[in-house]
């Protein structure tokens, strides 16, 4: 007799209408029957699979899920087949099917941390679609047990269902824990770069605190050289006004740098270095400036610059470093 093929092309045949279905083999069955119920439930697991696969980053996870719905379609032939189309089958389930499903699972078990309670699904979206698959794959494996209560199921079959069911389970704490792992990492790293990004002055901030000292600058009606320079001691600006006197331009770079270099206010520094100071002698050393103009620009108790003014007397230097210092702080 000469097989007949169904056209997969043809989306309805009318054969159904009636309430029954065709096995493969010939037989017909009705809808309702457990064996209906057994390989469309597998269908449906089949389904969930895919959208879990569809979810999970993981490539590994990816392809496992694909195999595992790729034996799906085994099993669910298998349950669709009445003993005359059992016999036809090219594809079953082989014990070595399930060898590969259990070696997975040992594999990544061995990564995850014991489980001291119950696990309530909704961590995170892949895991929990990897839940729901479990769940119905479950169901699935009920549904052929029953069957098997009233034809016998091969023990393949129903060895790999359970296994699916573990491994999913296995898979869905995986993802569950990449998931925190990659949440962690972002946290602590969004974290590091912030702290970062707060030690460092950047050149839009050199920029407001030079513009604030230009405008001390005209209310005392003086023109200064005002510098800034980062925790290092680097200059990132520095801005001569028309007449400021062209000595000034080294003399506010050293004082910003003083304050770097000793973490102290230039005009802290006039005491300490008399004698008996404990910089006794610093003022001496051409790199340094131990008088008034030089402060530290601080963020969160950390210093991240420092900012220079030359060009009048001591106390008119520090009165524009201090409304630099202001707008600096004033953000």
């Amino acid at each position: 007799m000469k097989e007949v093929y169904t056209n997969l092309m043809k989306v309805y045949t009318r054969k159904g209408d009636t309430g029954e279905t065709g096995l493969f083999g010939g037989s017909r069955v009705s809808k309702s029957s457990l064996k209906v119920d057994a390989y469309g439930s597998i269908d449906e697991s089949a389904a969930f699979i895919g959208v879990a696969r569809a979810f999970v980053e993981n490539k590994e996870v990816k392809k496992i899920l694909y195999m595992i719905q790729e034996k799906f379609l085994v099993v669910a032939a298998y349950l669709a087949s009445d003993s005359n189309g059992v016999k036809k089958l090219k594809e079953k389930i082989e014990a070595s099917d399930i060898e590969v499903l259990e070696k997975y699972i040992d594999s990544y078990s061995k990564q995850l941390l014991p489980l001291y309670k119950f696990l309530i699904p909704g961590e995170d979206i892949q895991s929990a679609v990897l839940h729901v698959a479990r769940t119905v794959v479950r169901r699935s494996e009920r549904r052929i047990i029953a069957l098997n209560e009233q034809e016998k199921v091969e023990p393949e079959v129903l060895k790999y269902v359970n296994r699916v069911s573990d491994i999913l389970f296995v898979l869905a704490r995986v993802v569950e824990d990449e998931v925190a792992v990659k949440y962690i990492s972002k946290t602590l790293m969004d974290k590091i770069n912030n702290e970062e990004k707060n030690k460092k002055l950047t050149l839009e901030e050199a920029k407001r605190i030079v513009l604030a000292g230009e405008k001390k600058a005209k209310e005392l009606n003086l023109d200064f050289v005002l510098t800034v320079v980062n925790n290092e001691g680097n200059l990132i600006l520095e801005e001569k006004m028309d007449n400021a006197l062209l000595a000034s331009v080294e003399i506010a770079l050293k004082k910003a740098y003083t304050a770097v270099a000793l973490k102290l206010d230039t005009s802290l520094l006039t005491d300490l270095v008399q004698p008996g100071g404990a910089l006794y002698g610093l003022d001496s050393d051409p790199k340094y400036i131990v008088f008034g103009g030089g402060f530290l620009l601080k963020r969160d108790q950390e210093i991240v610059g420092a900012v220079g003014v030359s060009g009048g007397t001591v106390e008119e230097d520090m009165a524009v470093a201090k409304a630099c210092v202001e707008a600096f702080e004033a953000k």
